[in-house]
């Protein structure tokens, strides 16, 4: 692959956040369709299974098409696309042009998604509800001719029944009957909220909300919630709190948003179940098997190493046997982390600082234990023996063991431990985290990339079946994308 990366790089390259900036994938994805084409295809439906970063299950599809050959792939990557919800199917558009994927495909695959959902009003419905403006995008855009009561719907509001006639409705009747509403039509949060006006504020009607919200729903809009009044009235907020136990049970992506909105959220009661909802959320994100070593470098400038390192600790806790903290800088600071959340880590390590040199070794010189992988979050600046590199070897003859090692690496010093471990002939994968515009989002598609086996990963990956556009948009197989090209 490009620059000598491995397929475990190449993967957690392709599935990290570049905050909206989709062109970062172009230069390692093109490579790797062009190289692997078979291996991008299972990459785009493993990732759309297990990813959580939705700017590459946006992108991936994208590049795919821009550069597959053989129809399986091409199918795959069309019905990916597909897969999106309109808004987030608007930005794989867009990429397209950028990506220079098929237009021709790409109009069929426009028009076939739209008449998809015109199969089933129920579903149409729905859609064009929550995404009224990318919908009316979609058909003007793309030349798309709605049906009779699309039109009616989306383009000339003259609908009254329905969840159309009941949102129209809810600044007119009654708080109860706005409740009543939003309870039976299932209309979304933001939605209701900007057709309540003031409205939203009164009791009935924020109770409906929050018995209406969807676990994602609730996180990201926690903030508003509370601004509506929701902690200063028992009974909702009672209402709040069993509404996050449901949340904490449901299979979700949004770890890294309860992560912010628990920032956000100003009532601290409120903000401990938040926190008890993301450490039940970590457990969603995937597992990582086997026992694991985290070596946080706490040397001179590294406090961001010492709160990724935290961060990675939590994630690990909640997935593998045994997780083993160690913070150094030319002595190591050890913490047994398995099983404890973010918080106990926290609490735990709290007296970690940056301050001294950096000897990377030090911390695997004296760990007595037996591990499957090694997780390095530094700048690989290493100017004090021992190195990492001469101490994994005698690790590994004392042991027997070969672990796995990942290295995260942050701004600082010049890094010098890849250049070592690749002399002695050692493999180490490197998750490159200079780049300022890469944060706390990337992390969880990061650990989901890890294994203690070398190959453990790409089997995965392989294993992942393809998709179909005709499994995806089942009621419009008429309308063959591929068989019109």
């Amino acid at each position: 692959m490009e620059k000598g990366l491995t397929k475990p790089q190449v993967i957690a390259q392709l599935t990290k956040s570049p905050h909206g900036d989709l062109s970062a994938y172009i230069p390692i994805g093109q490579v790797a369709v062009q190289e692997d084409p078979n291996f991008f295809a299972h990459l785009v439906a493993w990732n759309h299974q297990k990813g959580v970063i939705r700017d590459a299950r946006v992108a991936l599809p994208v590049i795919a098409l821009s550069g597959a050959k053989d129809r399986e792939f091409v199918d795959n990557a069309l019905a990916h696309m597909a897969s999106l919800d309109p808004r987030s199917f608007i930005k794989a558009l867009d990429f397209a042009r950028t990506a220079k994927a098929p237009s021709r495909l790409v109009r069929r695959l426009v028009e076939r998604f739209l008449r998809e959902k015109e199969s089933s009003w129920g579903d149409w419905e729905r859609t064009a509800i929550q995404h009224r403006k990318s919908m009316k995008t979609l058909y003007a855009r793309y030349h798309v001719k709605p049906t009779v009561t699309a039109n009616l719907a989306l383009f000339a509001n003259m609908v009254e029944t329905g969840r159309f006639g009941a949102v129209k409705q809810l600044s007119k009747v009654s708080p109860e009957e706005a409740a009543r509403l939003i309870v039976e039509y299932k209309i979304p949060f933001l939605i209701a909220q900007g057709a309540l006006g003031k409205k939203a504020k009164d009791p009935d009607v924020l109770m409906a909300l929050i018995k209406r919200m969807t676990p994602t729903e609730l996180v990201t809009n926690m903030k508003s919630l509370e601004k509506l009044g929701v902690r200063d009235h028992a009974i909702l907020r009672a209402a709040l709190e069993d509404a996050l136990v449901v949340a904490s049970t449901a299979k979700t992506r949004t770890v890294l948003k309860t992560t912010k909105a628990v920032e956000a959220v100003s009532d601290p009661a409120l903000a401990a179940k938040m926190r008890n909802l993301q450490e039940r959320q970590l457990d969603t994100v995937g597992k990582v098997e086997g026992r694991w070593l985290i070596l946080g470098d706490k040397s001179g400038s590294m406090n961001e190493a010492i709160g990724i390192a935290k961060q990675i600790a939590a994630f690990l806790s909640r997935m593998a046997s045994s997780v083993s903290l160690v913070f150094f800088d030319t002595v190591p600071y050890a913490f047994d982390t398995t099983g404890k959340t973010l918080e106990e880590i926290a609490v735990a390590t709290r007296h970690m600082c940056a301050a001294g040199g950096t000897s990377i070794g030090c911390g695997l010189a004296n760990f007595m234990g037996e591990v499957d992988g090694i997780v390095i979050v530094s700048d690989g600046g290493e100017n004090t023996l021992p190195y990492f590199s001469e101490q994994y070897q005698r690790y590994e003859t004392k042991t027997g063991l070969t672990p796995s090692v990942y290295f995260y690496q942050l701004k600082g010093d010049p890094n010098s431990i890849s250049d070592r471990m690749l002399k002695a002939g050692l493999d180490m994968q490197t998750f490159d985290l200079r780049d300022s515009s890469v944060d706390y989002y990337s992390l969880p598609n990061m650990l989901a990339t890890m294994r203690a086996g070398k190959y453990a990963l790409l089997e995965e990956v392989m294993a992942t079946p393809l998709l179909t556009l005709d499994k995806v948009l089942p009621n419009t197989v008429s309308l063959g994308v591929m068989s019109r090209v």
